[in-house]
């Protein structure tokens, strides 16, 4: 692991106090958790922004409810009194990542891992031909090369539908290069240990 590279693990506590926790965050974070229909993804989404401002507040040496957060392009967040610290977050099920570099852009991605979905066709039609074959027969591996990609478009400031056709098969750690050059510059790209039943991975700019 890059020593400018940071990865928290974020549980999502079904104990957690919300209505404590959403007071650390923004207008714009507690207008976008009051339009959660469904509790379980509004309590997934105050708690995980609510360690993310923890953690960047430390960092700044401000409390989490100063922590000024801006939006880029595609969605991107990043901290505008700081392009230095740069940070990304990510979460699926009851499970929350939140990756923070210093000086160099980072994205990361958790996928839970889903049996029930049909690999095979989707990587045929999504997937370059050198990933589709290696995800036919196992889910596992699907959520990994998934997370591996979304981590190096959200590295990038990217869409996703940018990132379909990165080569992101192999080993861990690798370099990962877009060939038709939509997305620009060279990443890092490394798997995270996580719980069983998830797959997870962070890119950092090289």
């Amino acid at each position: 692991m890059p020593r400018d590279l940071e990865i928290w693990r974020i549980p999502i506590v079904r104990s957690a106090d919300l209505d404590g926790l959403t007071s650390s965050l923004d207008d714009h974070e507690r207008a976008r958790a009051a339009d959660f229909s469904d509790a379980a993804a509004r309590r997934r989404y105050i708690v995980s922004r609510a360690a993310t401002r923890c953690v960047l507040g430390r960092r700044m040496g401000v409390r989490p409810g100063e922590v000024r957060i801006a939006i880029g392009r595609y969605g991107k967040p990043y901290l505008p009194s700081r392009p230095d610290v740069q940070w990304n977050l990510s979460h699926s099920g009851d499970l929350a990542l939140l990756a923070v570099a210093r000086g160099r852009s980072v994205g990361v991605d958790v996928e839970k891992v889903r049996p029930e979905l049909d690999r095979a066709a989707f990587a045929r039609r999504f997937l370059p031909t050198e990933d589709a074959g290696f995800v036919d027969g196992s889910p596992e591996l699907f959520a990994l090369l998934w997370a591996r990609r979304e981590a190096c478009v959200k590295a990038a400031g990217g869409r996703l539908a940018q990132g379909l056709r990165l080569p992101v098969g192999g080993p861990s750690p690798a370099l990962v290069r877009d060939p038709v050059r939509i997305l620009s510059g060279t990443w890092l790209v490394l798997d995270i240990p996580v719980p069983p039943g998830f797959r997870a991975a962070v890119a950092i700019s090289a």
